[in-house]
């Protein structure tokens, strides 16, 4: 006898617990910079429209979770519980985020969005997220469910939704064009993976001795420690493939062409590196009027040629978005977007083996029999 049928049957429930915390602490990051008046103009709307992406990833986690229903269409008498039964608290909660977030990205597509209105959603929507974790972390706090009754049970939700959601919040920065600091959000992640893989080191101490009358957890579970090392490789894959892809297009741009220098420092290198005896007056001129990311593009262009056209190539090429070619062909800014959201989905597998060994060990006592 193991737990495999008992993880399938609630498979739904996996995936809400994988996605729904995650994307909601991503989209509680994403928010920040414009709440805080950090991000404002083209910056703030470009933050605004792409936090579709987490509230997306929390969706279909909720969606996921209402076909675990026996009747869909019994769904809005989960409301009556609100404050009563957990599950009616954590779907509440989940209603609220979701909606209030839904109508914020909506009004983010107004011609000119007050922001103090904006800041003012943000912050209930804020409020919202950290009530939605919290009440479906202790929304399995079930005392008949010996196996899921244990105090570090919650904190294990809480902490996968510290590993994950920074890291889909990088993807969503990547996306915006918004600079962020990878030690900011992948120490984050870091931190609480290292806490979450103690507390599921613990958590495998105390679930092994539990048992029934029908069944232990070593029998439902006969490979707790293997499925604890998958979710330490997978999350840790993930937090180091984001933290090398967190330096940014410039970063990548300068390594690409060898140049150790940012591009605005290497402008006047370049002048001074062109060829004075071919006396071509416009040169100079040329490179000036050229947009301030462009050196890396003179800097790769033949200087011996000296043809008067070149200048007019450089100047046509746009380096705004940060499209330099990298090793592998793909541009800059995609390549570096790419590698993050890999390295999110890695850290989501990590999370979603747990979740099914939570699920697992679903273990009754009393009534629950």
């Amino acid at each position: 006898m193991t737990g495999f049928s008992f993880a399938f049957d609630e498979i739904t429930l996996v995936l809400f617990t994988t996605l729904a915390p995650s994307g909601a602490v991503a989209y509680l990051l994403m928010s920040l910079p414009v709440m805080l008046g950090r991000a404002t103009g083209d910056a703030a709307r470009r933050l605004n429209q792409l936090t579709c992406l987490p509230l997306v990833i929390a969706m279909v986690g909720l969606v996921a979770s209402a076909t675990h229903l026996g009747n869909p269409s019994n769904a809005l008498y989960v409301f009556t519980g609100v404050g009563r039964s957990p599950l009616s608290t954590e779907v509440g909660c989940a209603v609220a985020f979701l909606a209030l977030a839904g109508i914020y990205w909506l009004y983010s597509f107004a011609e000119h969005p007050r922001r103090g209105l904006q800041r003012g959603l943000l912050a209930a929507i804020d409020v919202a997220i950290v009530a939605f974790v919290v009440a479906v972390a202790f929304a399995y706090h079930v005392d008949t469910i010996i196996t899921w009754s244990l105090p570090l049970v919650p904190a294990s939700l809480v902490l996968n939704s510290l590993v994950g959601g920074p890291l889909i919040a990088l993807v969503g920065f990547a996306l915006a064009r918004w600079p962020v600091s990878r030690a900011a959000l992948c120490g984050l992640a870091a931190a609480a993976f290292v806490a979450n893989t103690v507390v599921y080191v613990v958590l495998g101490a105390w679930l092994h001795p539990l048992a029934n009358e029908l069944a232990t957890v070593g029998q439902l579970v006969p490979a707790y420690p293997a499925f604890a090392a998958t979710f330490v490789l997978l999350s840790a894959c993930g937090i180091a493939l984001s933290w090398r892809a967190a330096d940014g297009a410039q970063g990548r741009k300068a390594a690409s062409s060898g140049q150790a220098m940012p591009a605005r420092a290497v402008e006047p290198l370049t002048v001074a590196a062109a060829p004075a005896e071919e006396g071509d007056a416009t040169e100079p001129l040329a490179v000036a009027d050229a947009p301030a990311a462009e050196p890396l593009a003179v800097a790769a262009a033949p200087a011996e040629q000296g043809d008067a056209a070149e200048p007019l190539a450089v100047a046509d090429a746009p380096a705004e978005q940060g499209d330099a070619p990298a090793a592998n062909g793909l541009p800059g800014d995609l390549h570096y977007v790419v590698v993050r959201a890999i390295g999110a989905l890695l850290a989501l597998a990590g999370i979603f083996v747990m979740r099914f060994v939570f699920y697992m060990t679903h273990l009754t006592v009393g009534l629950g029999v």
